[in-house]
């Protein structure tokens, strides 16, 4: 029930002060409840930081170095012919040599209508007037489809309404997965339909619209035909001689040993392209020292969040506090309040071990052979820099001069076995360890502050069922009940002096009446 407040006019009593007075040491163990709340909010927050951070280290920074053309990078250079062909390595490709001709290019079928239709569907040969004006209607006399197929591919449906353009029938089989590019020449009144694809394969084209514009129905012959209804260019399968061996290939580019070529035209009379692969040093040497700066971020994250001060005189701030402080204060003192949430925190500790050990443990290849990460030119520096890594590159140059393959083995090794549990083993390759140590940390955080095992935004939402989370629930639980009975206790001092103000009118009320009879 409402409580009307009146001043102390009666008693001459500040009331509202008294009771505020009253009520200060009643909400000291609100206050408590509100500040222990604030730090445990604090502390999910600074897990956040470190989920986030790492979050991108395993899925921006591993997943993109553990890709063969990082931390087995190929290079190639061709001599010779060196127009004919381009070539691109991969990882796979090793130290390859080819010698590449080039006799014939890959072409596309194609297929030109030998009709012409005009705006009113005529077949004069002048084409239309305004071909853009040119109705399907026009053409089929109204709605319909089309089917269209490359070699033993599945025929694609494409209907069309007599409403349509030429053009927008056009456009419907463009973007259509029928794998083809048609083109309508309004001048003309022509149509051409090409593969999109090369090589010989036959195009079947079915519907009443193809045969009204004198299309081939359907090209099966291996050489250039000319039929009475359109005239059709088989297209051709490139062919090359690569190393003595003579091969067909459909497209242009294909794959070969682990590098992609290129034909770009046919090679000159006795002429070839001579192709050689190397190991691209200088992209694994980038590539170790990105791994090394992204480790070294993490690191000192972690290395700071752990060995961060806690000022335990500075507890979070009530709100009665902050209105006698400025903006300024409030700032320098919650600096102070969040500093140390996670200091000797046994997750990230537990991390930043695991993280150092799997690079002192080195990586025992299949063979039996061991590589250290000082091998690399990768060494931590005194004790004061906490695990950091540093790159010496000319001695992980002269590395790779000896052994190309020393990046792949030390970070590559066993890497698919780094989806099996998130426990690591010499027999695995950095970034398998890395990627099973950053998995380990994120799912204990996940679990003990409710942060996202797969999101690096630093405002996503926490889970509610974690360890933090659920003590945050019960902080909140019991702030609500004491503010109720706070409240309930504020009204109740209130309805006292109120009934005191009362009693007191009446009597004075009283003492008048009796006065007035002297």
């Amino acid at each position: 029930m409402a409580v009307t407040r009146i001043s102390g006019l009666a008693s001459g009593l500040d009331i509202d002060a008294t009771v505020k007075k009253l009520m200060t040491a009643e909400r000291i163990p609100l206050d408590k409840l509100n500040q222990q709340r604030q730090l445990v909010s604090w502390k999910q927050e600074g897990y956040r930081d470190v989920s986030s951070q790492l979050v991108t280290f395993l899925n921006d920074k591993l997943s993109n170095l553990s890709l063969s053309a990082s931390i087995n990078a190929q290079k190639t250079s061709i001599t010779g012919d060196t127009s004919s062909v381009s070539a691109t390595a991969n990882g796979a490709a090793g130290g390859s040599t080819m010698n590449v001709k080039v006799s014939q290019l890959a072409t596309a079928t194609t297929v030109i209508s030998s009709g012409s239709l005009d705006a009113s569907g005529a077949k004069d040969g002048k084409g239309g007037k305004d071909g853009s004006l040119l109705k399907m209607s026009d053409v089929t006399g109204g709605d319909g489809s089309v089917s269209i197929s490359i070699g033993s591919g599945t025929a694609i449906n494409i209907d069309y309404k007599a409403t349509d353009s030429v053009n927008d029938f056009v456009q419907k089989i463009n973007m259509s997965k029928a794998g083809v590019t048609a083109i309508y020449d309004s001048g003309s009144g022509t149509m051409s339909i090409t593969s999109n694809s090369t090589g010989s394969s036959a195009v079947t084209l079915k519907g009443n619209a193809f045969e009204k514009f004198k299309i081939a129905s359907e090209v099966t012959n291996q050489s250039d035909t000319s039929t009475a209804v359109g005239t059709a260019t088989i297209g051709k399968d490139a062919k090359v001689n690569i190393n003595g061996l003579d091969m067909t290939q459909s497209s242009n580019q294909f794959t070969i040993n682990g590098v992609q070529l290129t034909l770009n035209s046919v090679s000159p009379t006795n002429q070839s392209s001579q192709i050689t692969v190397t190991s691209d040093n200088d992209k694994l040497v980038s590539s170790v020292q990105s791994f090394v700066d992204a480790y070294n971020s993490v690191l000192s994250l972690m290395n700071g969040k752990v060995g961060e001060e806690r000022y335990n005189k500075y507890q979070p701030l009530t709100d009665e506090q902050k209105k006698d402080m400025s903006s300024d204060e409030i700032k320098l003192w919650e600096s102070k309040a969040k500093s140390g949430m996670l200091k000797n925190d046994s997750i990230l500790e537990q991390t930043i071990s695991n993280m150092r050990t799997a690079m002192v443990q080195g990586v025992t290849l299949p063979d039996g052979k061991k590589i250290s990460f000082a091998q690399l030119g990768i060494s931590t520096g005194t004790y004061e820099t906490k695990g950091k890594l540093f790159l010496d590159t000319d001695k992980l140059k002269s590395a790779l001069d000896t052994n190309p393959n020393i990046v792949n083995d030390f970070f590559g090794t066993n890497n698919a076995a780094s989806t099996q549990n998130n426990k690591f083993t010499e027999n695995d390759g950095v970034i398998a360890k890395m990627k099973k140590v950053t998995r380990s940390a994120l799912e204990n955080m996940a679990s003990t502050a409710g942060t996202s095992k797969v999101s690096s935004d630093t405002n996503a939402a926490f889970l509610v069922n974690s360890l933090l989370g659920t003590q945050l629930t019960s902080l909140d639980r019991q702030i609500s009940d004491m503010t109720s009975r706070i409240n309930d206790k504020e009204t109740n001092y209130y309805k006292k002096f109120t009934a005191m103000e009362s009693a007191m009118n009446r009597y004075n009320n009283q003492a008048s009446s009796l006065a007035s009879f002297r």
